[in-house]
């Protein structure tokens, strides 16, 4: 029997760049429709609708999809770069759901921790990180995945790495670090704010969404952290490990992102303000005005 999450939606920004993005997108998507009774934007920018025409036949195959609802939108940068806090943003806008999941398309948790990010929500928290602090493992993924014809999409169950999670009944614990990486215990890296990060939708909206003037990734996670400690919303945490399903990085990725050094301006500006001047920033951004009115 599947977990009622009906009041929560799942935001998936989605630009599928590569194969093992593609192949991440299916078992994220799956685990998430074969376990719980929810709601699941995925919402895909690109030049073309690789979603729709690889991935979404797949995933009908697998679960039922009565509660995926996917959105392509043309990509209109010049310079391809994805606008994913402008897509995440869009997302918060479309759900009515009490709950909004800022979801990334390569993240499985552990079941219980998704029930427990809820319930934290329904409590004193006003958003929740479903995993700890901690460092990544050594990647060990082997990232030579494709699927480009309709004899790829007939053999995709047959993938080693695709049967063993499939085969297990969507059960995480079959992973191992032949496949994932994801945060220990011992100290503090890169896996604190990034990932998935559970919000009451209203205090999402209340607190500015997500600062559309960071393109591609990094560092917007760790500025929206600091922003809702400064406006003083409860952060709570699961305790709990998140599985990392590993993909190449592309122009997008802050390894290779163009706007980096602009990224990295605007998060040094933003850090040393003051509650107040934090507050006046972000009631004169154009995008707070034209989506909260």
């Amino acid at each position: 029997m599947k977990t009622d999450l009906r009041n929560t939606t799942f935001i998936i920004p989605l630009r599928i760049d590569t194969g093992d993005r593609l192949r991440n997108v299916i078992l994220t998507t799956t685990y998430l429709l074969h376990h719980f009774d929810t709601n699941v934007i995925i919402k895909e920018v690109d030049s073309e609708h690789r979603f729709e025409e690889y991935a979404l036949p797949i995933i009908k195959r697998l679960v039922d999809v009565s509660n995926l609802r996917h959105v392509f939108e043309e990509e209109t940068r010049t310079d391809d770069s994805f606008h994913r806090t402008k897509v995440l943003n869009d997302m918060v806008m479309e759900a009515s759901t009490e709950i909004v999941v800022n979801y990334d398309t390569d993240i499985i948790l552990p079941l219980d921790s998704y029930t427990q990010a809820v319930e934290m929500l329904r409590g004193n928290s006003d958003v929740v990180y479903p995993y700890r602090f901690g460092n990544h493992g050594e990647r060990k993924v082997n990232l030579e995945f494709s699927i480009e014809t309709q004899e790829d999409m007939d053999n995709f169950e047959n993938d080693e790495f695709v049967s063993r999670f499939i085969g297990s009944g969507y059960n995480c614990t079959c992973f191992d670090d032949r496949f994932f990486y994801y945060p220990s215990n011992q100290g503090l890296g890169w896996a604190e704010y990034g990932m998935v990060q559970f919000f009451n939708r209203q205090v999402y909206i209340d607190g500015y969404l997500e600062n559309e003037g960071f393109i591609a990734y990094a560092p917007e996670d760790v500025e929206r952290h600091h922003r809702w400690k400064v406006l003083g919303y409860n952060i709570g945490r699961v305790d709990n490990h998140a599985y990392h399903l590993e993909h190449q990085r592309t122009q997008n990725s802050w390894y290779h992102n163009p706007h980096m050094q602009n990224n990295n301006q605007l998060w040094e500006y933003l850090k040393n303000l003051t509650k107040e001047q934090l507050i006046e920033y972000y009631e004169n951004q154009q995008y707070v005005k034209e989506r909260i009115k």
